[in-house]
C-alpha cells in the first residue's frame, strides 16, 4: 500500500526509512525561520494526541504554506500523510483521485472507484500513525466529503483542514469543526512587523530597511501573501533600491502589477460588496454609525465576517476601515470613471458634503490599560495616521500660504517636524512668518520649533541659542533661559550648576516655572535622580498645554526609577491619548517608554511589538527636547539581537542614525551605543563588555548618569565580574533603580551558587513584574537545591513557580513552554541541548560525547518531540547555560 503515496517515503527520488527521513528542509542549519513555526508546533502536538485541527484564516493569510510546513514536520516524525485539496465545482471524488495518482482503481469506472477507495484508504491509514491534510476543505466535492467523514469515523485518523474565515455560515455547510472529534480551531492571525521584516529579507535575499518593512506591513495588514506581492512587484518595477546589502523603499510602492493581487480578493464577492469597499476607501475611517448608515448594517457585518473591514480605536471611539489597508491603494489608483462619480454623489447624499473626521480633544483622565497597541491594529492605525498626516500637510501649507500668521506658522512647522515634508517648506515657513505682532507665548513657541529644526540640521549650539533669544524681549526671560539650559543639557552635558539654576527657574510663577519644571524633570531623570523628577512632576499643572509635554517625561522617569510595569501602564494609556489626538510625536515618545519598560522586564518579543507602530508609520519626534527617535531604533535593535533576529540589527541601527541631532543623554540613544552593540555579534564577550564600559565612562563624565548605568548593566550581563557587580549595586542604590538591583542580586547569587539568594531575587523580580526572569531564577534555585540533595526546598521553590504561573500576571507563553519542556529532558538530552546552544553541529556533538551521529539525531528528534522546538536555535533556548 505504501506505493499509493509516492511522496511519503522519498526525498529527491530516493526511498527513505523512518530514521533516514531526518528533518524537513526548512529545519536545516542556516535556513530562515518560518514565521508561523509556533502554529506548526501546535498542529504537530494536536495530531500526535489524535486531535483534528480546523485552520481558519483570511485570503492570502498563508493557510496553504502552513499546511505544507506542517506536512514536512509530521512526515519528519514518521507519520503517513494523505494530502487532499478542495477544488470548487470538481467531479465526485476528484480530491482523492488527485491525491492518490498511483491507485490502480483510478482507471476503473466511478462506480467501482467509489467502492475501492474507502477500502484502500482505510487499509493505508491502518498501517501506522497517519494524518489527513486537506487544503480548502470547505471546497471539497460532496462525495469526497462523505468519504472523508467515513474514514475519520472508521479509523479515528486526525484531520487537519484549512478554510477561509467568514461569518455567514449556513446550517448545512460542511465544517470540519462540526464533523471531527476531538477537534480544535486554530485561527491564523496577521503577522507582526518583525515577522513581516524577516519574511521580506528571505524573499528579497538580503537585509531590508525598517522603513520598507514598516510600509509593507502597513499596506499588507500583516497578511504574508500581500507582503510578498508588494515586495515582488516593487523589485521588478524598481520601486525599491539596493544600497550595499540593504533594500530601501522608494517614494511609491504601488504598481499596476498589484491590481491582480487585490482583484484576486475583490472578484470573489458581488458588485454590491465591491462598491461598499470602494465607498469606505473614499471616505477614510468612519465611526460605526457612519459606516452602517453608508453601506447598511447587513453589508458592514458581512464585510467584517470576511475580514474586509476591521475596527480600530482612533479619534473619539471605534472606527471602521478597510482591510488589508492596501485595498485603499488599489481603488485610489484606478482611473476616474462614471461609477466613481456616482459613488461620490452617494456618499455626499448620505453623509453630507462636509463629511470628515474631527480631531478628538484630550480626555480629562487618560484610560489605563495594560496592553500597547494590539498587533492586528498596527497597520490600520499606521495607515490612518499616514493619511491624516498627508492631508494635514496640504491643509497647513494652504492655510499658512494664505495667511502667514504665527498661529498658522506654528501648526505647519510643528507638523513637519513629525515626519518627512516637501523640500523647502520648512525654510519658507521659518523665513516668512512675521513675529512682530505675535503674542509672547506664540513667539516663544515658534522660536522653540525653529530651534528644534536647527538641531536636526546639526547647527552649532550658539546659533540655536541665538534663535531662542530672538531679536526682541518677550517678557519671559526665565522661560528663554530654561530652554537654553535644556538645549545645552541635550547636546553637551548636565552639570550641578545647570541643575541648581533650573531648579530656581522652576520655582517661578506662571509659564516660566512650567517650562523650567518640565526641563528639570528631564534633567533629573536622565541625570540619575528619577525620584526627584517624579516629585517635580506632581507639582506641574494638570490642565492646559503642560500635560502634553509632561506625559513622556513621566514615563521616562518611571523607567529610570526601575519601575517598568508602571512605566508600561502609563505609556499604554498615553498611546491611547496619542491615537485619539493623532499626535505623531507622542506616539514615538510613548512607544519608546513602552519598549524600554519591556526590555527592562526581558520581554523582547513584546518590546518589538510595542515599537512596531513607530516603525510602520514613519513617525518622528524632532519637535521634542530629548527626542527618543534614535534611542527607540537602538532599543528595537537590542530587542532584535536578544530575540535572535540578528539580520534586523543593522537596518534598525541605520534608521536610527538617520535621525540627526538627537541626544546622547537618552538611554540607548548615544552616538557610540550602536558601535558597542554591534560588537556583540562579531566580538568576544570581553571585548563587547569593554566597549560598553568605555561608553558608560564617557556618558557619566557628561552627567548622563542613567544612560551610563544602562551601558554598565549591559557590560555586566555579558562579562560578569563579581567585584564590579558589587560596586555597580552601590551606584544603582544611589540612583534608585529598583528592578535593576533585583537583576544584579540575581546574577550575584547565581555566580555564588546561592540558592536562597536566587529565590529572594526572583521574588523581587516578580514584584517588579519581570516574570520571565523571575521564572528563570526560581528554576535555577530549584536546580541548586536538587543538586544539593534538598528535595524539600526544591519542591517549595517549584510551588512558587506554580503560583507564578497561576497568577493574573504569569510569565510569557514562551517561558512557560520552556519550563514545561525542560522538566522532561533526560540527562543526555540536556547535555546535547547545551552543546547545541554553543553552536556545535551534530558531528561535533557526537565527537564530544563519544556517540554516533545517528544517536545524536535520535536524541534531537526526542528533544523536538518533547519541546515542540523546530530549529536548532530554539533548542538552544532550553540550555541551562542561558
Amino acid at each position: 500500500m505504501r506505493d499509493i503515496l509516492p511522496v511519503l517515503n522519498e526525498r529527491d527520488g530516493r526511498p527513505m526509512s523512518l530514521i533516514q527521513r531526518g528533518l524537513p528542509p526548512w529545519q536545516q542549519e542556516g535556513e530562515p525561520v518560518y514565521a508561523r513555526n509556533t502554529e506548526v508546533q501546535r498542529i504537530v502536538r494536536y495530531v500526535i494526541d489524535g486531535t483534528s485541527v480546523s485552520v481558519i484564516g483570511q485570503h492570502w493569510s498563508g493557510r496553504t504554506e502552513l499546511l505544507k510546513r506542517s506536512a514536512d514536520a509530521l512526515r519528519a516524525i514518521g507519520l503517513a500523510i494523505v494530502q487532499l485539496r478542495g477544488i470548487e465545482h470538481a467531479r465526485p471524488l476528484e480530491a482523492f483521485k488527485v491525491a492518490l495518482p498511483n491507485l490502480p482503481a483510478n482507471r476503473r469506472p466511478d462506480a467501482e472507484l467509489a467502492i475501492e477507495l474507502p477500502r484502500a484508504i482505510t487499509e493505508l491509514l491502518s498501517e501506522g500513525p497517519a494524518v489527513v491534510l486537506v487544503d480548502d476543505i470547505d471546497l471539497l466535492d460532496e462525495a469526497s466529503w462523505v468519504l472523508l467523514e467515513q474514514i475519520h469515523k472508521a479509523t479515528g485518523v486526525p484531520i487537519v483542514g484549512t478554510s477561509e474565515s467568514r461569518s455567514d455560515i449556513e446550517p448545512d455547510e460542511r465544517l470540519l469543526i462540526r464533523m471531527a472529534h476531538p477537534v480544535v480551531k486554530l485561527t491564523l492571525e496577521e503577522l507582526r512587523l518583525d515577522a513581516i521584516h524577516d519574511l521580506l529579507e528571505e524573499r528579497l535575499g538580503d537585509q531590508v530597511a525598517p522603513s520598507l518593512s514598516g510600509r509593507i506591513h502597513m499596506k499588507s495588514g500583516g497578511l504574508p501573501g500581500y507582503a510578498i506581492a508588494f515586495a515582488d512587484s516593487a523589485k521588478r518595477r524598481a520601486k525599491i533600491r539596493k544600497q550595499g546589502n540593504v533594500w530601501h523603499d522608494g517614494a511609491d510602492l504601488w504598481s499596476d502589477e498589484l491590481e491582480g493581487a487585490f482583484e484576486s480578493l475583490l472578484y470573489r464577492y458581488s458588485e454590491e460588496t465591491r462598491e461598499a469597499l470602494e465607498m469606505l476607501v473614499a471616505t477614510g475611517p468612519l465611526s460605526v454609525d457612519q459606516a452602517t448608515t453608508l453601506v447598511g448594517q447587513e453589508e458592514i457585518e458581512r464585510l467584517e465576517g470576511r475580514g474586509l473591514v476591521r475596527l480600530f480605536s482612533a479619534g473619539t471611539g471605534p472606527r471602521v476601515t478597510v482591510n488589508p489597508p492596501g485595498i485603499s491603494d488599489y481603488f485610489r489608483h484606478r482611473a476616474p470613471s462614471v461609477r466613481g462619480v456616482r459613488l461620490r454623489h452617494q456618499i455626499e447624499e448620505v453623509l453630507g458634503p462636509e463629511f470628515g473626521m474631527e480631531i478628538a480633544e484630550q480626555p480629562q483622565v487618560p484610560r489605563q490599560f495594560a496592553d500597547v497597541i494590539p498587533n492586528p491594529e498596527v497597520p490600520l492605525v499606521a495607515r490612518a495616521f499616514r493619511d491624516r498626516f498627508e492631508a494635514d500637510l496640504a491643509r497647513t501649507w494652504a492655510n499658512w500660504s494664505e495667511r502667514p500668521t504665527p498661529g498658522t506658522g506654528i501648526a505647519a512647522l510643528e507638523l513637519r517636524l513629525t515626519g518627512d515634508s516637501p523640500e523647502g517648506q520648512i525654510e519658507a515657513i521659518v523665513d516668512g512668518t512675521p513675529l512682530d505682532a505675535a503674542e509672547p507665548i506664540e513667539a516663544l513657541y515658534f522660536r522653540y520649533l525653529h530651534a528644534r529644526w536647527l538641531v536636526t540640521q546639526q547647527r552649532p549650539l550658539e546659533t540655536i541659542e541665538e534663535t531662542l533669544q530672538g531679536s526682541s524681549d518677550l517678557g519671559h526671560p526665565g522661560a528663554v533661559e530654561a530652554l537654553t539650559i535644556g538645549f545645552r543639557a541635550e547636546q553637551i552635558e548636565i552639570t550641578d550648576e545647570m541643575l541648581t539654576r533650573i531648579e530656581e527657574i522652576s520655582e517661578l510663577p506662571g509659564m516660566e516655572g512650567d517650562v523650567g519644571g518640565l526641563i528639570l524633570i528631564a534633567m533629573h531623570a536622565l541625570g540619575g535622580r528619577p525620584a526627584t523628577a517624579l516629585e517635580q512632576f506632581a507639582k506641574l499643572p494638570d490642565t492646559g498645554w503642560v500635560p502634553r509635554f509632561a506625559a513622556p517625561l513621566r514615563g521616562l522617569a518611571l523607567v529610570t526609577a526601575g519601575r517598568p510595569q508602571e512605566a508600561l501602564e502609563w505609556a499604554s494609556s498615553q498611546l491611547s491619548v496619542a491615537r485619539e489626538r493623532f499626535d505623531r510625536s507622542a506616539v514615538v515618545a510613548q512607544a519608546y517608554v513602552a519598549v524600554m519598560a519591556l526590555l527592562t522586564m526581558s520581554r523582547y518579543a513584546d518590546a518589538t511589538a510595542a515599537g512596531s507602530i513607530a516603525a510602520s508609520g514613519q513617525f518622528q519626534a524632532a519637535n521634542m527636547l530629548f527626542g527618543p527617535d534614535r534611542a527607540l531604533m537602538n532599543a528595537l535593535a537590542i530587542a532584535a539581537r536578544r530575540s535572535g533576529r540578528i539580520s534586523s540589527v543593522g537596518t534598525l541601527i541605520e534608521r536610527g542614525e538617520s535621525y540627526k541631532g538627537r541626544s546622547d543623554a537618552v538611554p540607548m540613544g548615544a552616538l557610540g551605543f550602536p558601535a558597542a552593540m554591534v560588537t556583540e555579534i562579531d566580538s568576544t564577550a570581553e571585548e563587547t563588555s569593554a566597549a560598553y564600559r568605555a561608553l558608560a565612562a564617557e556618558l557619566s563624565g557628561r552627567g548622563y548618569e542613567f544612560s551610563a548605568a544602562g551601558s554598565s548593566m549591559l557590560a555586566m550581563l555579558l562579562d560578569f565580574d563579581i567585584d564590579a557587580a558589587v560596586a555597580e549595586r552601590s551606584r544603582l542604590e544611589y540612583l534608585g533603580g529598583t528592578v535593576f538591583l533585583a537583576y544584579l542580586d540575581a546574577r550575584i547569587a547565581h555566580h555564588n551558587r546561592d540558592a536562597d539568594g536566587l529565590v529572594e531575587a526572583a521574588r523581587w523580580l516578580r514584584r517588579e513584574h519581570a516574570n520571565d526572569s523571575a521564572l528563570k531564577y526560581f528554576l535555577a534555585a530549584a536546580r541548586l537545591h536538587r543538586e544539593a540533595g534538598d528535595e524539600d526546598r526544591a519542591t517549595e521553590v517549584r510551588e512558587e513557580v506554580a503560583a507564578l504561573m497561576a497568577s493574573e500576571d504569569p510569565a510569557t507563553e514562551v517561558a512557560l513552554t520552556q519550563v514545561e519542556s525542560s522538566l522532561g529532558f533526560t540527562q543526555r538530552e540536556r547535555e546535547i541541548i547545551d552543546l547545541v546552544a554553543e553552536g556545535m553541529n551534530n558531528p561535533a556533538i557526537a565527537s564530544a560525547l563519544s556517540l554516533s551521529v545517528r544517536t545524536v539525531e535520535t536524541h534531537l528528534r526526542n528533544i523536538r518531540r518533547k519541546s515542540g522546538a523546530l530549529e536548532r536555535e530554539e533548542i538552544g533556548e532550553y540550555s541551562t547555560h542561558r
